[in-house]
């Protein structure tokens, strides 16, 4: 080979080699550059994955400071703990393989210290620190939310204990729950749960609500001067006609019953005639300001299906048509009337830590304007106190061969301060729901007195 022809060869290969690590440069680029995030966020990339597992999530508490929820062990071998494990649907979850839900997922950036200020992230990346969250504190009440839930037994539904004046919710339960303290062990097996552990039916559970929104139809009526309650109503005990059962009054009034009468003996055949005076657009507006055509305001996910609008007046007006209710939609409705007519907007946080580890207390939202008067909310409430006590309690029809029991409760009866609302599903039991709701009371009120 002569130099000429060496020569050229040579500088092929300075070519070749130079077009490879070209290509190299390029590839190292696009991964590096372009794809960066893509890598970075693949669930399977151990820098990923080593960081989430060395995240120390901040502390959630209840309103007296007790742990509900924080991170224990070493730095990497941490857990996530939850003291008080019948509280799950309350407070939720957090678990590396499933991820998070209720508070866990509303104030998850707070929580891992995702929105710490930059020269707190710079300094931790600087120092190589572990990443460390911000505690977060309810207004639940760890005692009276245990109390709640031994209180079901066996029993499935869901109650809602809220403070009428602050909005703020002190009890809140989905029965049957789950332990968050075994949730990757048991996450299969509760996906598949038929009676669905894993939904918190105080917020998400859509009830087909029957009689339980009579106090509110007849409290708006009554604000109109549709109805007057010494006002008769004709033919109260007639049977009314709902998905092929008869129903009348669910205990016999008097023969010239009033209006009165009709909440007092909780009868549907009135509620219709009322109903068609009122209209579909004369329910909805009702069902519109109280609260039951919207989700509650809370930092959960209280996402459910979309209502269909009302087909039939009739049915509607004695809750059997297309509109379902949360309990907690049902709750804030009965602060209502216990309020002055104010419906009150519901609070779960007290307070967020700042980055200085000083709890910073939370504003409590306004409420919204009176929705009725509260010359009506108090002839209401005196309807309600027919044994000392504000309640209403009726078994809804929830289809064609099942009930739910309701209780609804408004404590103290004279200058109501808490509104509770209890619903057992499948079940025509009052005294059960009756039980639920005023073993509660009694656990508020002694909560109240002084030592």
């Amino acid at each position: 080979m002569n130099n000429h022809s060496a020569q050229e060869h040579l500088h092929k290969m300075q070519r070749a080699i130079l077009l490879a690590f070209f290509a190299v440069a390029l590839s190292l680029l696009f991964w590096s550059v372009a794809r960066s995030d893509a890598i970075l966020a693949r669930d399977d990339n151990p820098r990923l994955v080593e960081a989430e597992l060395r995240i120390e999530r901040g502390r959630i508490l209840d309103r007296n400071g007790l742990i509900l929820a924080h991170t224990i062990g070493e730095l990497n071998a941490l857990t996530r703990t939850y003291p008080f494990p019948t509280i799950g649907p309350a407070v939720g979850y957090y678990s590396f393989r499933h991820g998070t839900a209720g508070v866990e997922a509303g104030f998850d950036e707070i929580l891992r210290g995702e929105d710490a200020s930059f020269t707190a992230v710079f300094n931790r990346q600087l120092l190589h620190t572990p990443q460390v969250g911000r505690d977060v504190q309810l207004t639940l009440d760890a005692e009276l939310q245990a109390t709640a839930e031994a209180l079901f037994g066996e029993a499935q539904g869901a109650l809602v204990l809220l403070e009428i004046e602050t909005g703020n919710v002190l009890a809140m339960v989905s029965h049957p729950g789950y332990n968050p303290n075994q949730l990757d062990e048991n996450f299969d097996d509760l996906v598949e749960d038929e009676t669905a552990p894993l939904l918190n039916r105080a917020i998400q559970g859509q009830y087909q609500p029957g009689l339980v929104l009579q106090p509110f139809i007849l409290a708006a009526a009554l604000d109109a001067d549709r109805i007057q309650l010494d006002g008769t109503a004709l033919n109260a005990n007639r049977p009314v006609s709902v998905n092929n059962a008869i129903k009348r009054c669910q205990s016999a009034p008097p023969d010239n019953a009033t209006w009165a009468d009709v909440l007092r003996y909780r009868c549907p055949g009135p509620m219709q005639d009322l109903a068609d005076r009122l209209g579909g657009s004369g329910l909805d507006d009702i069902f519109m300001r109280f609260g039951f055509l919207t989700p509650p305001e809370l930092p959960l996910n209280t996402e459910t299906p979309e209502l269909e609008p009302l087909a039939d007046p009739l049915q509607a007006g004695i809750g059997q048509d297309n509109l379902t209710v949360s309990p907690m939609q049902v709750a804030l409705a009965l602060a209502a009337l216990g309020n002055d007519g104010r419906l009150p907007t519901p609070q779960l946080v007290t307070a967020v830590q700042d980055e200085n580890g000083v709890m910073q207390p939370e504003l409590a939202a306004l409420g919204s304007e009176n929705v009725i008067t509260s010359r009506t909310t108090r002839d209401i409430r005196e309807l309600f106190n027919m044994d000392g006590t504000a309640s209403f309690a009726v078994s809804a029809l929830s289809g064609p061969d099942s009930r739910n029991s309701w209780y609804l409760l408004l404590t103290p009866a004279d200058e109501p301060r808490y509104a509770i609302v209890v619903v057992v599903e499948d079940s025509e039991d009052l005294e059960l729901v009756r039980d639920i709701g005023k073993g509660l009371e009694t656990a508020v009120i002694r909560q109240d007195q002084p030592n």
